[in-house]
């Protein structure tokens, strides 16, 4: 289990019902709409047993192999400020990001693991565990940080392997198992532990096991 703390919140995404959700034939290559820098970022996360599921800035709009759904957070808003990054979970790639994160230099983007809904309309279709990297700065400069990203996953796996050749060719299945990688029983017992402490409590025993999503231009999100 790796260091990486929770959000203080899930995410959805809405996915479009004319879409196959568990089949897709194109992963990778509609990220190139983006950058090629995404394009190659997310060939490189098949490699980490990952997924490149969904990117949004200000500056760059929407990607990853479901950018033609969209990610609701009903209390970020709706002018597509900050940066916000969904990558499918795997222990491989929480801890590269656990790594990169804490490198000195780092850009002010903090990584946390939460649960993304699947809907279609009102209908849950999957849920999966995530890696969600967020940054309140409206103004963040993604291409510099899909650069050095690219760069320190290319360190890492070794360069671009035909897994990703066999994805985009012949499509893949996705499945979600949200706890895949946890003990349940020491999960379990912690989260009833910290259910039934006191806000006086954990106030002494130290922060919750969340973290809160960064604000944007110093309001909170949704207020």
């Amino acid at each position: 289990m790796t260091a990486l703390p929770y959000w203080d919140r899930n995410l959805d995404l809405d996915i479009a019902s004319w879409i196959p959700y568990s089949v897709d034939y194109s992963p990778l290559m509609g990220n190139r709409l983006y950058s090629d820098k995404l394009f190659r970022v997310g060939a490189l996360a098949l490699q980490m047993d990952s997924e490149l599921l969904f990117i949004k800035s200000f500056r760059g709009g929407s990607g990853g192999s479901l950018f033609r759904d969209h990610l609701c957070d009903p209390r970020r808003g709706a002018l597509g400020l900050g940066f916000t990054m969904l990558f499918s979970y795997s222990e491989r790639m929480a801890r590269f990001l656990e790594d990169l994160q804490g490198q000195e230099g780092s850009p002010d983007v903090r990584v946390g693991i939460t649960f993304c809904w699947v809907f279609d309309g009102e209908v849950p279709i999957d849920q999966c565990k995530a890696l969600a990297l967020i940054s309140g700065d409206p103004f963040f400069d993604d291409d510099g940080f899909l650069a050095a990203l690219e760069e320190a996953m290319m360190e890492s796996t070794g360069g671009v392997s035909s897994c990703a050749y066999f994805a985009e060719r012949f499509g893949y299945r996705r499945f979600s198992i949200p706890y895949e990688t946890d003990d349940l029983t020491e999960l379990a017992i912690t989260q009833a532990l910290f259910d039934i402490t006191m806000e006086e409590t954990r106030r002494i025993v130290g922060p919750p096991p969340e973290i809160p999503v960064p604000r944007i231009l110093d309001v909170p999100l949704g207020g």
